[in-house]
């Protein structure tokens, strides 16, 4: 296990967030299904990783020859895809929810028996929803619990038909996305309430750039998806554009301990785009050219307020940290699918509150933090990197420095984080194993 350790420091400076994971994960799943395509810009991370690992196994054909490097990060991988999903066997995709969920959907498209795992924590994450309506289409899919978690035994092919689903998470939505059209007949789904909407806009995106149609309706809540069967995916090319989860953090560093500029933050579906709206809100001095793709945050006197964080599961770890530094409360609300990612981040969050000498109470759907002064002290990521990417903030303020045990897991998003934070100034030492 690895510590870093963060003192007290202020950080200036010039970055660039890493690109989007969202759209990574779905940029090479579409470029897998597709005759040739190339992704440009996509993230090089842990889960991505995974997913790369997963279109192989899908069948399609990804040589390292095929990887452009420019100034060491990975700049274009180019795809052959596979004309037909006929694969067996056994994958494991690490801790990569997105890509579990996404790949049982395609999986369910082959003949042949396939068997796909996760690391311990991916074991804990439930899949029913996904697996009961995959059931419905006609896969033959179990797992040893009635939850679903992997690792997960399925074999297709489905059939296309009518769906109407209540789920917890917006990545069963965007598997079912991605399969339906590979179908024979068309299909209708009917979502009646999700989370984490714009992750869903994210996966249309991508399937539109690949020359998938999918119409949709919106009614009182009530989601309806047509989506016509016997598609092809005609990926060509797909830039990915920067992560704004990813960013959040650069900005909430900005915004608590210096002035910070970042380079390449141009619009896109990503609904954790909200950071720069949240920010302001508090108080922040944000300012975002959006025409240039500039983003301006400095230090600012933050005022707590109260977040709908129904959209945005993934910034409420960067929300609790500038919470913990304004004045007054921040309410954290809408948030009970948080107890499900790659840990319980509700409990986590103010676990690691308290352990720095912050206020937090737990509630069913989030939590309130009441801002005050950060003596510093020692957090745990738990496995999840938000946790460990947002919670070292606060040792840029903190009168001790904060150390966050098991911080290695910053790979699966952003692996050169600590670097990055170094470059602008952030004090930091490394230990462990």
């Amino acid at each position: 296990m690895v510590f870093v350790k963060v003192e007290k420091s202020e950080v200036e400076g010039i970055t660039i967030p890493p690109p989007s994971k969202s759209y990574t994960h779905r940029a090479f799943f579409a470029a897998s299904l597709s005759r040739e395509a190339e992704v440009i810009n996509p993230l090089h991370s842990g889960d991505t990783i995974s997913t790369l690992k997963a279109c192989k196994f899908l069948g399609a054909k990804i040589d390292i020859s095929d990887i452009s490097i420019i100034d060491d990060e990975v700049a274009k991988i180019r795809f052959k895809g596979v004309e037909k999903i006929d694969c067996e066997g056994y994958v494991n995709v690490e801790n990569s929810g997105t890509t579990l969920r996404i790949l049982l959907g395609l999986l369910a498209q082959s003949s042949k028996e396939c068997i796909v795992d996760g690391d311990e924590s991916l074991r804990k994450r439930p899949n029913r929803t996904l697996a009961l309506a995959l059931k419905k289409l006609g896969a033959k899919i179990s797992s040893e619990n009635e939850k679903y978690t992997a690792p997960i035994k399925l074999r297709g092919k489905i059939k296309s038909g009518e769906l109407e689903m209540e789920t917890e998470s917006s990545q069963f939505v965007s598997s079912l996305l991605f399969t339906l059209p590979l179908c024979d007949g068309n299909s209708r789904l009917k979502v009646i309430k999700t989370k984490s909407w714009p992750y869903i806009e994210i996966t249309l995106h991508v399937l539109a750039s690949a020359g998938v149609k999918v119409e949709y309706e919106a009614d009182c809540g009530r989601n309806e998806f047509y989506i016509e069967g016997g598609q092809n995916y005609n990926l060509k090319s797909f830039e990915v554009p920067s992560d704004f989860s990813s960013a959040s953090y650069l900005i909430a560093a900005g915004l608590i301990a210096g002035k910070v500029k970042l380079k390449g933050i141009f619009e896109s579906k990503q609904g954790d785009r909200k950071i720069v709206e949240i920010a302001k809100e508090m108080g922040g001095k944000v300012k975002w050219d959006k025409e240039n793709g500039i983003l301006i945050a400095e230090k600012s006197e933050l005022e707590g307020i109260e977040v709908d964080a129904c959209d945005i599961p993934d910034l409420v770890p960067t929300i609790a940290v500038l919470g913990a530094v304004a004045r007054g409360k921040t309410i954290i609300k809408n948030a009970e699918h948080l107890r499900y990612k790659e840990i319980d981040r509700i409990s986590g969050c103010c676990k690691n509150l308290r352990a720095l000498g912050i206020k937090a109470e737990e509630k069913r759907d989030g939590f309130v933090v009441i801002g005050g002064k950060i003596i510093g002290g020692t957090v745990n990521s738990f496995g999840d990197h938000r946790m460990a990417l947002a919670f070292s903030l606060l040792g840029l303020v903190s009168e001790r420095g904060v150390k966050v045990e098991n911080a290695e897991v910053v790979s699966i998003s952003y692996p050169e984080y600590f670097k990055e934070l170094e470059k602008l100034g952030a004090k930091i030492t490394y230990g462990g194993d």
